[in-house]
């Protein structure tokens, strides 16, 4: 299968440039020569022009759409925990409707990619890989707050016209993955345990869960892909078609360990309602694109444990 090139490079802006996924997509699309512009309440490590603000913010959110004049708009902006549910909502929900309403009033009409999630699935159809066309059955009010994000956007598609397209990510791994999702938090507690050269416990939560698991590197990728080559309105999976187990990755992390770390069960971090196995299709945009995954699990992880490494070492220098 030939994979499709990127065309021309165009102007973007990037909701939540600072995040995980949006310093990667900012890298990639910079070195592929497109203009970035980011939106976000830090600065991002990738130089390039940056609006400051929260997308509660409607003026400034207009602001920043008016001087970036964006050919694409890549809203990654969101969050992944929080104690208060209503926070989901005002950052999935009524920040998309910030943004968009700040868009209907620019007269401009650039592609919108939104970045939904997986979690819109819910339990899934167990080892069965989940289609676009799965019933969505969200289990969480993070869920709940993706699927309505989803909803709020196609709703402004049809009503202004917008090109709007929703991306629904699985789980992504690679460098700067946050310490709140679990590979991440045992790739750290590694790199800390080795950074004080002592034996180690490093606590976990239910590791029989299995994952769909994709590099964030090979998830860019494909959001630049379905930017050239997808249809307004369709909705595409971004995930590797395999369930991996948290006990596998974790036992790939602990192969690189320099010193000795073992692992225990914390019944605190055993999470409710938690789904035994998730797997996606990326058939449609396999089909669209020719796109495929390059960088291993494996690679994924190592390169994590890595990046924590050097975290650790510059914080505790």
């Amino acid at each position: 299968m030939v994979i499709r090139i990127l065309k021309e490079p165009k102007k973007a802006l990037i909701t939540g440039i600072a995040g995980f996924v949006g310093s990667h997509l900012a890298m990639y699309l910079s070195g592929k020569g497109w203009t970035v512009s980011g939106y976000d309440l830090r600065p991002p490590r990738v130089e390039c022009a940056f609006y400051s603000g929260d997308l509660s913010d409607v003026s400034a959110i207009k602001a920043a759409v008016r001087k970036s004049a964006p050919d694409i708009i890549f809203h990654l902006a969101g969050i992944l925990k929080s104690e208060s549910y209503e926070t989901y909502y005002k950052a999935h929900v009524f920040a998309t409707i910030s943004l968009l309403d700040a868009l209907a009033v620019s007269g401009k009409s650039p592609k919108v990619i939104i970045a939904s999630s997986s979690a819109v699935y819910g339990p899934g159809a167990g080892r069965r890989p989940l289609t676009e066309s799965f019933d969505l059955r969200p289990q969480t009010h993070y869920a709940l707050s993706k699927a309505a994000q989803e909803m709020v956007a196609q709703r402004y598609g049809h009503v202004y016209g917008f090109p709007v397209i929703c991306v629904r990510t699985f789980n992504l791994l690679g460098p700067g993955l946050s310490p709140e999702m679990a590979c991440s938090s045992f790739a750290r507690q590694i790199a800390i345990a080795e950074h004080s050269g002592r034996a180690a416990v490093i606590s976990t939560g239910d590791l029989s869960a299995k994952r769909d698991f994709l590099d964030v590197r090979d998830a860019v990728c494909a959001y630049a892909l379905i930017v050239e080559h997808g249809e307004p309105g369709e909705t595409y999976n971004v995930c590797s078609g395999h369930a991996v187990a948290i006990s596998e990755c974790l036992d790939i992390l602990l192969r690189q360990a320099r010193v000795t770390v073992d692992a225990v069960l914390d019944p605190a971090k055993v999470q409710k309602n938690d789904v035994p196995i998730q797997v996606g299709s990326a058939k449609k945009l396999k089909q669209l694109t020719g796109w495929e995954p390059i960088v291993s699990v494996e690679q994924s992880l190592i390169d994590l444990l890595n990046d924590w490494r050097q975290r650790v070492e510059m914080e505790q220098t």
